[in-house]
């Protein structure tokens, strides 16, 4: 799971400050786009696809909220068979900002599990 405040791909940027700054900016800007919890969830459910966490529990969730995690567990390794309709259904949900902003937020908690689990930041100073 991404730790709190940052992440292995925030760390293998810290040899250049400027790039780690407009990663962060991006990522924060991106996630303010959502509602926190929501991020929060997208952020758990891809790292349990990639065996990095437990899946959140969707007992409580509407069936907005599950429709989008169903989708974001699906982009890591099967995004190009997510359907049309699949995507207009996250769209009716969170509007079309809303899903940019989704699709930002799940390709980047994709993007930091895989640069954790390959130890992105210690192949850096290679």
């Amino acid at each position: 799971m991404t730790p709190a405040g940052g992440s292995a791909v925030h760390a293998a940027l810290a040899g250049d400050p400027v790039l780690a700054e407009h990663y962060a900016e991006f990522r924060a800007k991106s996630e303010a786009a959502l509602d926190p919890a929501l991020v929060a969830l997208i952020r758990q459910a891809v790292a349990a696809v990639h065996g990095m966490g437990a899946a959140p529990d969707e007992s409580t969730l509407d069936q907005g909220t599950r429709l989008c995690l169903a989708y974001a567990r699906r982009m890591p390794f099967e995004h190009t068979a997510i359907t049309d309709a699949e995507a207009a259904a996250v769209v009716a949900h969170l509007g079309e900002p809303g899903y940019v902003a989704f699709s930002v937020v799940t390709a980047l908690a994709d993007a930091e599990c895989r640069a954790a689990l390959v130890d992105l930041p210690g192949l850096a100073t290679l």
